[in-house]
């Protein structure tokens, strides 16, 4: 599953005790008036995404609010039901937003037929999980033609991050260490311990595709394709060795 390897960068504490020892003892044994190397160490590991997070909704309005909640009830229902019939569980759908807002306009200003008009929305938006990321394009499709008029985002994501982050973590510290040996064999010194190891910072990005439609532009769409690319995570350590 693991793709690249490249000199880039992430945090994990715990491997930093397990992959190099306690710092706190080796540096009781270090003996004063030493010299100093210090040297970071920069890792990205890259994998396939299993899981997509896809975010969609129904938005309705009318001048009464309860003929457009009636209405945005009706449709999502019925996307509700075409997601099902394309296999998802309840587990992998989940409600992730409910407003009715209203907002005000004057038709006809200065005139006898001067009026104001309240309009209400309603929207109502849901996430949806899987794995099954083939399914994804045919997931949106089938929510739109049933009635969902905003697709609003997707993400690929690792259900299990933290062997990926493990690996990053443990490539930066490694690679450190290989600077430091080269370092010192330049400069004809002998590294003789590890003084302090510490993790600078770490990032975990899953990719968004930004999706923000209507039915309107969607419609007349031929099926959708999404191609999902890798997931990254990079890990930067800085170590100090005494010789």
């Amino acid at each position: 599953m693991l793709k690249k390897l490249r000199n880039m960068v992430f945090p994990i504490v715990l491997i930093l005790t397990l992959a190099l020892g306690g710092t706190g003892a080796l540096a009781a044994q270090i003996p004063e008036n030493v010299g100093k190397l210090t040297v970071s160490g920069n890792a990205v590991i890259s994998a396939d995404p299993d899981t997509a997070h896809i975010t969609l909704g129904v938005e309705t309005s009318s001048t009464s609010a309860d003929v457009a909640a009636a209405e945005n009830a009706q449709r999502m229902a019925a996307v509700m039901e075409a997601l099902r019939a394309l296999g998802l569980t309840e587990k992998e759908i989940s409600t992730s937003g409910y407003n009715i807002y209203s907002y005000s306009q004057v038709v006809n200003r200065n005139t006898p037929s001067e009026e104001t008009i309240t309009t209400y929305q309603v929207q109502n938006r849901i996430n949806i999980t899987t794995k099954n990321l083939d399914q994804v394009g045919r997931i949106i499709d089938a929510a739109v033609k049933a009635g969902a008029n905003q697709v609003q985002g997707i993400r690929f994501d690792l259900a299990d991050k933290q062997e990926l982050q493990l690996q990053a973590l443990q490539s930066a510290i490694k690679q450190a260490k290989m600077k430091a040996e080269a370092m010192a064999a330049s400069a004809g010194v002998e590294l003789q311990g590890i003084v302090s190891i510490n993790e600078d910072y770490g990032t975990y990005v899953p990719l968004q595709d930004a999706m923000v439609m209507r039915a309107a532009s969607y419609a007349n769409q031929a099926e959708t394709s999404i191609t999902p690319g890798e997931i990254e995570v990079t890990a930067r350590v800085t170590m100090v060795f005494w010789f």
